[in-house]
């Protein structure tokens, strides 16, 4: 996604004296990394490049536990709350910078990547100055609560202390992650006033923009198991073991086996964008016709597209002998990447976490492989299988991973077939797309038919 102008404010000036030590809140290790470290880490894969850390007390712990070259840092000399923070921090986001996603460091260390970037669409979507994120919940004793009208608008949120009796019924709070566009935020933060305690309050933003008659945008958190209010030694002694239990699910021996043509890559466009551009340029629109016709053939006699066998075929056919180095270097010089279909580097990005990304291949042992060595995502790859006959060969991939969960993706239901014929617990994934996306397989259903990689990446975080 794009995320160009939108910069990240993470807020970790606090001391979190309820947790009883004298680590500042954020440094307080969850699985023996400061809370802090999984936000950062979740805000870079979304990715947003810009990242300001608001510090106060005892920045120089704070700063140095990070240890990214890549974060600035805000110091927040006085700990005036939330408001304040916030208002200290926009004089250092980039010029370029039109919104700001705000995130506490310290309730913030299970949010998914996709939640946040589900957030961020839902906002510019809506067109909206602010957009913050909420949550319903069985017991929200003693946390702020979201108040709307008659109209389900938002129109303020109410301390837990402060909440009246009826205030007491509403089960949806608030998480304390914002995203305000910097124009509406300047005008604004200024109104901002001191509470009892004298310190200055982000919340109060939606009261403000309620009597500005400013559109508030709220995004309803899909998993409620990603925020984790820590503010005790109990809190943290929980989100512990939940962290524990989440790194160990990502552990589990689960590959993802994805095949490559029109299941990664729009091998269709490709070869509409040849027809189109580089074999005119090369050869003339005379010999396109010939061209394809000699492609089809050669995949007819072996059974896959062998690029060395049909550049030979091709050339001795027009008899052009040089012909053949000519359509050898347009293939192997191929920008494959522009043909990533949409959603599958960001899936990458997702399964990577999650267990070994194994591409099982059908064709050479020359071309194959290049479809895949310049894409952004091949540093996620563990393990790539070219077989002249995939099919044939699929008995060696359930060998080779004999005791894991299988996750396969492919565009050919015949290849999700002999999957599940040799390994009944294959978890298999149908891509309708591309030549064979629509030819169904008789007698054969599998775990999900997906129009699209979206669809993919919903079903595999559900698994």
């Amino acid at each position: 996604m794009d995320t160009g102008n939108i910069s990240a404010l993470v807020l970790a000036g606090g001391k979190g004296t309820r947790i009883g030590q004298s680590l500042p809140k954020v440094l307080n290790p969850i699985v023996g990394k400061p809370m802090i470290y999984y936000i950062l880490d979740t805000i870079r894969k979304i990715p947003i490049h810009h990242i300001l850390v608001v510090v106060g007390f005892r920045d120089l712990d704070v700063r140095g536990s990070i240890r990214n070259e890549d974060i600035d840092y805000v110091y927040q000399e006085e700990q005036l709350g939330t408001g304040h923070a916030l208002k200290i921090s926009i004089s250092e986001l980039p010029l370029e910078c039109s919104e700001v996603m705000v995130v506490n460091g310290d309730d913030s260390a299970f949010y998914d990547v996709f939640t946040l970037r589900g957030f961020i669409n839902s906002h510019r979507l809506s067109k909206s100055k602010l957009s913050l994120m909420t949550m319903k919940i069985k017991d929200p004793s003693g946390l702020a609560r979201i108040v709307r009208n008659s109209d389900n608008k938002i129109v303020g949120i109410v301390e837990g202390r402060d909440v009246s009796k009826d205030e007491e019924k509403i089960n949806e709070i608030n998480t304390g992650c914002y995203i305000i566009n910097i124009d509406w935020l300047k005008r604004s933060v200024g109104l901002l006033g001191k509470s009892n305690t004298g310190e200055y309050y982000i919340p109060d933003l939606i009261s403000i923009a309620s009597n500005q008659k400013t559109t508030i945008n709220s995004y309803l958190l899909p998993n409620s198991q990603e925020w984790k209010s820590v503010n005790t030694q109990n809190d943290l002694k929980e989100v512990n073991t939940e962290m524990l239990k989440k790194l160990k699910e990502k552990k589990k021996p689960t590959v993802f086996i994805f095949g490559i043509d029109n299941t990664l890559i729009n091998t269709d466009a490709i070869k509409k964008h040849i027809s189109q551009t580089l074999v005119p340029d090369i050869f003339g629109d005379k010999l396109t016709e010939a061209f394809w016709k000699e492609y089809e053939k050669t995949r007819s006699t072996l059974g896959f597209v062998s690029i060395p066998d049909f550049s030979d075929a091709f050339a001795q056919k027009v008899k052009i002998p040089e012909f053949a180095y000519s359509v050898r270097k347009m293939f192997y010089s191929f920008p494959f990447d522009h043909f990533v279909y949409d959603g599958v580097n960001e899936l990458m990005d997702y399964v990577q976490e999650k267990g070994e990304i194994a591409i099982v291949s059908e064709g050479d042992l020359v071309y194959q492989p290049l479809k895949i060595k310049n894409l952004h995502f091949v540093k996620y790859i563990d393990e790539v299988f070219v077989f002249e006959n995939k099919i044939a060969n699929i008995n060696k991939i359930i060998d080779i991973y004999k005791s894991w969960r299988k996750v396969v993706i492919d565009d050919k239901t015949s290849v999700l077939k002999s999957f599940k014929k040799l390994d009944p617990n294959a978890i298999t994934i149908h891509l309708q797309q591309g030549t064979y996306g629509h030819i169904s397989q008789s007698g054969f259903t599998p775990n999900l038919e997906a129009k699209n990689i979206d669809q993919v990446r919903k079903f595999i975080q559900e698994l």
